[in-house]
Protein backbone atom coordinates (compact mmCIF):
# COMPACT_ATOMS: atom_id res chain seq x y z
CA UNK A 1 0.00 0.00 0.00
CA UNK A 2 2.90 2.28 1.00
CA UNK A 3 4.19 1.89 -2.35
CA UNK A 4 1.14 2.59 -4.31
CA UNK A 5 0.51 5.95 -2.30
CA UNK A 6 4.12 7.23 -3.51
CA UNK A 7 3.28 5.78 -7.08
CA UNK A 8 0.12 7.47 -7.22
CA UNK A 9 1.71 10.93 -5.54
CA UNK A 10 4.10 10.90 -8.20
CA UNK A 11 1.60 10.36 -11.16
CA UNK A 12 -0.16 13.54 -9.97
CA UNK A 13 2.98 15.40 -9.57
CA UNK A 14 4.75 14.56 -12.74
CA UNK A 15 1.26 15.41 -14.72
CA UNK A 16 0.69 18.80 -13.17
CA UNK A 17 4.41 19.27 -14.38
CA UNK A 18 3.53 18.05 -17.56
CA UNK A 19 0.13 20.39 -17.76
CA UNK A 20 2.34 23.53 -16.68
CA UNK A 21 5.65 23.18 -19.16
CA UNK A 22 3.36 22.55 -22.55
CA UNK A 23 1.00 25.68 -21.01
CA UNK A 24 4.32 27.54 -20.48
CA UNK A 25 5.23 27.64 -23.94
CA UNK A 26 2.20 28.30 -25.30
CA UNK A 27 0.67 24.64 -25.87
CA UNK A 28 -2.78 24.55 -23.63
CA UNK A 29 -5.19 21.53 -23.32
CA UNK A 30 -7.21 21.16 -26.36
CA UNK A 31 -4.68 21.85 -28.81
CA UNK A 32 -2.67 19.66 -31.03
CA UNK A 33 0.82 19.18 -32.13
CA UNK A 34 3.31 17.75 -34.07
CA UNK A 35 5.50 14.82 -31.65
CA UNK A 36 7.59 12.61 -34.00
CA UNK A 37 5.96 13.42 -36.80
CA UNK A 38 2.79 11.98 -35.35
CA UNK A 39 -0.37 14.44 -34.57
CA UNK A 40 -0.93 14.71 -30.91
CA UNK A 41 -3.97 16.27 -28.59
CA UNK A 42 -3.38 17.81 -25.20
CA UNK A 43 -6.06 16.84 -23.33
CA UNK A 44 -6.54 14.71 -20.28
CA UNK A 45 -6.32 11.42 -21.33
CA UNK A 46 -2.62 12.45 -22.64
CA UNK A 47 -1.28 14.30 -19.77
CA UNK A 48 -2.35 10.79 -17.82
CA UNK A 49 -1.26 8.46 -20.27
CA UNK A 50 2.49 10.47 -20.17
CA UNK A 51 2.54 10.24 -16.78
CA UNK A 52 1.71 6.77 -15.85
CA UNK A 53 4.38 6.35 -18.45
CA UNK A 54 7.06 8.27 -16.55
CA UNK A 55 6.12 6.48 -12.66
CA UNK A 56 5.95 3.22 -14.82
CA UNK A 57 9.36 3.64 -15.40
CA UNK A 58 11.06 5.77 -13.22
CA UNK A 59 9.69 4.39 -10.23
CA UNK A 60 10.93 0.76 -8.89
CA UNK A 61 8.43 -1.90 -9.94
CA UNK A 62 8.29 -5.35 -9.09
CA UNK A 63 5.68 -6.40 -11.69
CA UNK A 64 8.61 -5.54 -14.34
CA UNK A 65 11.42 -7.86 -13.10
CA UNK A 66 11.80 -10.24 -15.50
CA UNK A 67 11.57 -14.42 -14.91
CA UNK A 68 15.46 -14.50 -15.60
CA UNK A 69 16.10 -12.33 -12.55
CA UNK A 70 14.02 -13.81 -10.77
CA UNK A 71 15.63 -16.81 -11.30
CA UNK A 72 19.16 -15.65 -9.94
CA UNK A 73 17.30 -15.86 -6.43
CA UNK A 74 17.89 -19.81 -6.93
CA UNK A 75 21.89 -19.30 -7.05
CA UNK A 76 24.36 -18.84 -4.41
CA UNK A 77 24.46 -14.96 -5.51
CA UNK A 78 22.00 -13.60 -3.00
CA UNK A 79 18.39 -13.77 -2.52
CA UNK A 80 17.60 -10.25 -2.87
CA UNK A 81 18.07 -9.80 -7.13
CA UNK A 82 15.13 -8.25 -7.71
CA UNK A 83 15.71 -4.45 -6.30
CA UNK A 84 19.25 -3.92 -7.34
CA UNK A 85 17.68 -4.98 -10.90
CA UNK A 86 15.14 -2.21 -10.54
CA UNK A 87 16.94 0.03 -9.46
CA UNK A 88 19.27 -0.50 -12.94
CA UNK A 89 16.34 -0.24 -15.26
CA UNK A 90 14.87 2.77 -13.51
CA UNK A 91 18.23 4.68 -13.09
CA UNK A 92 18.46 3.98 -16.65
CA UNK A 93 15.82 5.50 -17.75
CA UNK A 94 15.51 8.06 -15.51
CA UNK A 95 18.85 9.55 -17.63
CA UNK A 96 17.02 8.59 -20.90
CA UNK A 97 13.88 10.04 -20.13
CA UNK A 98 15.76 13.56 -18.86
CA UNK A 99 17.90 13.76 -22.14
CA UNK A 100 14.69 12.80 -24.08
CA UNK A 101 13.00 15.85 -22.32
CA UNK A 102 15.58 18.21 -22.83
CA UNK A 103 15.72 17.40 -26.64
CA UNK A 104 12.39 16.84 -27.24
CA UNK A 105 10.42 20.11 -29.54
CA UNK A 106 6.71 20.60 -30.60
CA UNK A 107 5.30 22.99 -32.15
CA UNK A 108 2.98 25.59 -31.05
CA UNK A 109 0.33 27.11 -32.61
CA UNK A 110 2.53 30.01 -34.22
CA UNK A 111 4.42 27.89 -35.73
CA UNK A 112 7.41 27.90 -33.44
CA UNK A 113 9.58 25.19 -32.74
CA UNK A 114 9.55 25.06 -28.47
CA UNK A 115 11.24 22.56 -26.15
CA UNK A 116 8.40 22.49 -23.35
CA UNK A 117 10.51 20.08 -20.96
CA UNK A 118 13.42 21.12 -21.33
CA UNK A 119 13.29 22.37 -17.85
CA UNK A 120 12.09 19.30 -16.55
CA UNK A 121 14.80 17.35 -17.84
CA UNK A 122 17.58 19.43 -16.55
CA UNK A 123 15.39 19.00 -12.91
CA UNK A 124 15.32 14.79 -12.99
CA UNK A 125 18.87 14.37 -14.38
CA UNK A 126 20.40 17.24 -11.70
CA UNK A 127 18.27 14.91 -9.29
CA UNK A 128 19.70 11.66 -10.27
CA UNK A 129 23.46 13.24 -9.73
CA UNK A 130 22.16 14.71 -6.41
CA UNK A 131 21.03 11.53 -5.06
CA UNK A 132 23.78 9.42 -6.63
CA UNK A 133 26.95 11.35 -6.08
CA UNK A 134 26.58 14.25 -4.07
CA UNK A 135 24.28 13.12 -1.06
CA UNK A 136 26.17 10.16 0.12
CA UNK A 137 29.74 12.15 -0.41
CA UNK A 138 28.27 15.03 1.45
CA UNK A 139 26.96 12.96 3.80
CA UNK A 140 30.45 11.79 4.37
CA UNK A 141 32.26 15.11 4.43
CA UNK A 142 29.62 16.46 6.82
CA UNK A 143 30.71 13.18 9.09
CA UNK A 144 34.84 14.06 8.76
CA UNK A 145 34.23 17.65 9.97
CA UNK A 146 32.05 16.69 13.00
CA UNK A 147 34.34 14.02 13.87
CA UNK A 148 37.57 15.52 12.75
CA UNK A 149 38.57 12.55 10.53
CA UNK A 150 41.05 12.15 7.52
CA UNK A 151 40.62 10.66 4.50
CA UNK A 152 43.38 8.77 5.20
CA UNK A 153 41.85 7.49 8.16
CA UNK A 154 38.88 6.30 6.09
CA UNK A 155 40.92 4.23 3.60
CA UNK A 156 42.69 2.52 6.58
CA UNK A 157 39.62 1.27 8.22
CA UNK A 158 38.47 -0.12 4.91
CA UNK A 159 41.13 -2.64 5.95
CA UNK A 160 39.32 -3.84 9.15
CA UNK A 161 35.63 -3.75 8.13
CA UNK A 162 33.93 -6.62 6.97
CA UNK A 163 34.37 -8.12 3.06
CA UNK A 164 30.58 -6.89 2.02
CA UNK A 165 31.80 -3.03 3.19
CA UNK A 166 35.53 -2.94 1.96
CA UNK A 167 33.53 -0.62 -1.49
CA UNK A 168 31.00 0.87 0.53
CA UNK A 169 30.23 4.61 1.15
CA UNK A 170 31.71 4.59 5.22
CA UNK A 171 30.65 7.02 7.35
CA UNK A 172 32.99 7.60 9.94
CA UNK A 173 31.96 8.60 13.68
CA UNK A 174 33.78 8.77 16.88
CA UNK A 175 32.84 7.55 20.39
CA UNK A 176 33.34 9.58 23.42
CA UNK A 177 36.63 7.66 23.96
CA UNK A 178 37.59 8.91 20.20
CA UNK A 179 37.80 5.42 18.82
CA UNK A 180 36.69 5.02 15.00
CA UNK A 181 33.53 3.38 14.44
CA UNK A 182 31.47 3.93 10.82
CA UNK A 183 28.20 3.37 9.40
CA UNK A 184 27.57 0.98 6.56
CA UNK A 185 25.84 4.45 4.44
CA UNK A 186 25.36 2.22 1.06
CA UNK A 187 23.17 -0.19 2.58
CA UNK A 188 20.89 2.76 3.79
CA UNK A 189 20.83 4.12 -0.38
CA UNK A 190 19.05 2.51 -2.82
CA UNK A 191 21.03 4.03 -5.79
CA UNK A 192 24.46 2.49 -4.33
CA UNK A 193 23.91 -0.33 -7.01
CA UNK A 194 24.40 2.72 -9.81
CA UNK A 195 27.77 4.27 -7.70
CA UNK A 196 29.32 1.05 -6.03
CA UNK A 197 31.11 -0.28 -9.37
CA UNK A 198 32.49 2.88 -10.07
CA UNK A 199 33.73 3.54 -6.53
CA UNK A 200 35.20 0.18 -6.61
CA UNK A 201 36.95 0.82 -9.64
CA UNK A 202 38.40 3.94 -8.54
Amino acid sequence: AEDDFWKIYSWAIEKSRLEKAYENVGLVRGQSFKRNGVDVRLDEQFFKQEAADIVRNNIPNYDYVSDFIKGLRRFPFGNFVSFPAEILRTSTNIVKRGLDEIYYTAKNDKGDTVRPLAKIGMQRLIGMGVTTAAVPYATVAMAQALYNVADDEIEAMREFVADWSKNSTLVPLRDKDGKLKYIDFSHANAYDTISRPIQTVI
